[in-house]
């Protein structure tokens, strides 16, 4: 095993060729999977496009004023029956 070793790093010219070999396969590796990513988010997107931000965070209000609106009917009721 130490041979090997030795004779791979004794000669430049395979030193070079295997570590760039290793470099372009996981650059393919890597690049293969950002490409699946973004290609399954456009497919996505497609299926099911996303809603507007800004409809989604006034609705967003409207639902919070809404549970703020019962909570303090429920705190008045608790009052009333404490009094």
């Amino acid at each position: 095993m130490k041979s090997i070793l030795k004779n791979y790093l004794k000669d430049p010219l395979s030193t070079i060729a295997i570590n760039t070999t290793i470099f372009i396969m996981g650059c393919l590796f890597f690049g293969s999977l950002a490409t699946i990513g973004i290609v399954s988010e456009f497919i996505r997107d497609y299926y099911d496009p996303p809603q507007n931000i800004r409809h989604q965070h006034i609705q967003q209000h409207i639902d919070e004023q809404v549970k703020y609106d019962e909570m303090i009917k429920i705190l008045d009721s608790i009052n009333k029956k404490l009094d």
